[in-house]
């Protein structure tokens, strides 16, 4: 019997409960039945997925994902680590160099906000309201932390210690009129530890990263009758959890030759393969394909691809910082190019998604500065652009703290058909 049968069949029950005057019992008998027919239009639905959603700063979406070359802060630990040598000065003769708490971003996208809205005093309403949102919107949530330190002598190699935690929440209109709401989470909590090296000069510099971490996913399907509370829906997305584990390592290298402006390129291989996965969903293409990368262990899931392994990520970038005079002010301009995820097949494996359009892999930043062209602390304005999508933020320093704010374009998939959204992000760092 099709879901369509079912359904008409159901309907007459109701019908005939109804002319009984029973209709208590037939709404009670109906919950379970609709709830089923919800639960199988989900299974049948195109399933949505992010693409390269696995770091998020203001600072990253804000220039396209163009770090590979320039990252001069924590990013760099996402991007290339050979670039964490720039947190610290190499002059310094302290052992604790700088130390970065508690470095908050938040953000989502406009429906998944607008939840927010006269709600300051009655947070256990909010996972509630973002599950329940109309039928036609797509909520989008996450938060972030990042503390860190880093050390070394005078000269010496560089020390990053870093404890990132990462969670995202996104739930999904469903395909049966707004009766139920598909929802994913994904809660990553790391360590980073990172080696650093740099010539003399600080012209070249490599390091090795290693990434233990435990990530949490959810990706499931409730009725709107069942989401209560925050607290029960909590409860049940807790029951569904897939908890994994991995140890990922990552290499990097930079080098910056010695021009005016400052011309930089950068190579780094995060997620180093020890495992490879035949069925792995490319969120590009809507196909499963023979991928390798970091393995993960627990609690796999094939319609989960986070939770199998984390793919190898090749990527290359330049970047140039040319100074210019706006009256009697100078600034710098940083222009930064990356390309990544680079795909790479060797002995019938491949090293990151294949089958990927060329925009896809492409990324592209433009920031504007006054002061010190390697500074980390400048009021700045940023813009980027990757795979036609568009970003742009700002950096408001102040006495041991900077705001800083982008607004995005994200990519999302959907059977390999590409879709956009807006979304917005703050974060708050400070360094003492």
């Amino acid at each position: 019997m099709t879901d369509f049968d079912f359904h008409n069949s159901s309907v007459s029950k109701s019908r005939r409960c109804f002319k009984k005057n029973i209709v208590g019992r037939a709404l009670t008998a109906l919950l379970p039945i609709v709830g089923h027919l919800n639960a199988s239009a989900a299974e049948t639905a195109p399933q949505t997925l992010e693409w390269k959603n696995s770091w998020s700063s203001p600072y990253q979406k804000a220039l396209g994902g163009s770090q590979t070359a320039h990252a001069i802060n924590e990013d760099a630990a996402f991007a290339n680590p050979a670039n964490l040598s720039r947190t610290r000065n190499p002059r310094s003769r302290n052992q604790v160099d700088v130390i970065d708490v508690p470095n908050l971003s938040l953000g989502g996208n406009a429906a998944a906000l607008s939840t927010f809205k006269g709600k300051a005093l009655n947070p256990s309403s909010w996972l509630k309201n973002l599950a329940s949102l109309s039928s036609a919107s797509r909520g989008y949530f996450e938060f972030q932390s990042f503390p860190w330190l880093v050390m070394g002598e005078k000269r010496g190699p560089t020390y990053f210690l870093g404890l990132p935690v990462r969670t995202t929440l996104l739930t999904l209109p469903s395909e049966d009129g707004g009766l139920t709401r598909q929802i994913k989470t994904q809660t990553t909590a790391s360590a980073v530890l990172s080696s650093i090296i740099s010539s003399r000069s600080g012209a070249v510099s490599a390091a090795i990263s290693f990434r233990p971490n435990i990530r949490w996913n959810t990706d499931d399907t409730f009725s709107l009758s069942e989401i209560s509370s925050s607290k029960s829906l909590l409860s049940d997305l807790k029951k569904s959890t897939h908890k994994t584990t991995s140890n990922a390592i990552d290499l990097g290298i930079a080098v910056t030759a010695s021009d005016y402006w400052l011309p930089t390129f950068g190579l780094s291989v995060l997620n180093l393969p020890t495992d490879c996965v035949d069925q792995y969903l490319n969120p590009a293409t809507g196909k499963s394909q023979s991928v390798c990368g970091a393995k993960r262990s627990g609690g796999r899931q094939d319609t989960i691809p986070e939770t199998l392994l984390d793919p190898t990520e090749i990527r290359a970038g330049l970047s140039i910082i040319p100074r210019i005079r706006l009256g009697q002010y100078k600034f710098n301009v940083k222009i930064s190019g990356d390309i990544y995820p680079l795909p790479l097949k060797n002995g019938g494996k491949t090293y990151g998604l294949h089958d990927v359009n060329i925009n896809q892999l492409t990324h592209a930043g433009i920031e504007l500065f006054p002061g010190n062209a390697m500074s980390t602390k400048s009021f700045s304005l940023r813009a980027g652009l990757n795979e036609t999508r568009t970003s742009f933020g700002i950096s408001l320093p102040m006495p041991h703290f900077t705001l800083e704010a982008a607004s995005y374009e994200a990519a999302l998939f959907s059977d390999g058909k590409a879709q956009k959204e807006r979304r917005y992000l703050i974060g708050l760092s400070s360094d003492w």
